[in-house]
């Protein structure tokens, strides 16, 4: 007696929203999710039944969600194309970069998971504002600058106040008011000729000299720096620190 064969079971094919690499969803007029595919099921669980993508948008972000739906309803022919917030169902906070188009029945939206970017984004940003609140608590004044005449200042912290009387903002990228306006004229060919030879060297350089403050008066500075330098060895810039030199 021969075994009746196993039946085989049929897979059913994949659906082709299934090839796209990025999630993707195909949305009704009113923004309820129609279709899905896999990798929108990866990164925010299966929606269920009648469950409309404002669901997922953060709070803050519908205003906007709703505002490119009614962009779109009026000019199909644009699209729509910025970074949102969704809220994974656990509560999890993801960020996406979103394009939306206007299709027959309704919207096709591509979202792109940037969330690890974005997390690297806040602690560096986090990071510098730690960085700033330590350099703006100095007393002395913290500069990144241009190597020339006039040394144009690029960022200066805020002791620039403390020590000049002048607040940082008057100093950086201000071609009419430089800090070499400070300093006093008997030392500006000094000044000039040890950063440059420091810089022509690769070494720091250390200078003691006046300056003149907002009220006129006149103050001994230390000044500690070194050059910034480019992989062809050009000088891209200075920076370093300054400070009132008690005598």
């Amino acid at each position: 007696m021969r075994e009746r064969p196993e039946a085989v079971v049929q897979t059913p094919p994949a659906h082709p929203m299934d090839r796209f690499p990025a999630a993707l969803l195909e949305l009704r007029d009113d923004g309820q999710i129609d279709h899905f595919n896999l990798a929108w099921a990866e990164l925010m669980g299966p929606p269920g039944a009648e469950r409309n993508l404002m669901d997922y948008v953060h709070q803050e972000d519908r205003p906007l969600w709703r505002q490119a739906l009614n962009e779109l309803r009026r000019r199909p022919d644009t699209s729509f194309n910025q970074r949102l917030r969704f809220v994974h169902p656990s509560g999890e906070l993801r960020w996406f970069e979103v394009s939306l188009k206007r299709g027959a029945q309704g919207f096709y939206l591509v979202a792109g998971d940037v969330t690890a970017h974005k997390r690297r984004e806040i602690a560096l940003q986090a990071s510098q504002r730690s960085s700033m609140s330590l350099l703006d608590s100095m007393p002395g004044l913290i500069y990144r600058g241009r190597n020339n005449r006039d040394w144009t200042m690029e960022f200066v912290s805020a002791g620039c106040l403390q020590l000049t009387g002048y607040p940082a903002e008057r100093l950086v990228d201000n071609h009419e008011f430089t800090y070499s306006s400070l300093i006093l004229a008997q030392y500006a060919d000094y000044v000039w000729r040890e950063v440059q030879n420091a810089l022509s060297r690769h070494e720091p350089f250390e200078l003691n000299y006046q300056i003149r403050c907002a009220d006129q008066s006149i103050k001994q500075v230390w000044e500690k720096g070194v050059g910034i330098y480019a992989d062809t060895q050009e000088v891209l810039g200075i920076e370093g620190a300054i400070f009132e030199r008690k005598t």
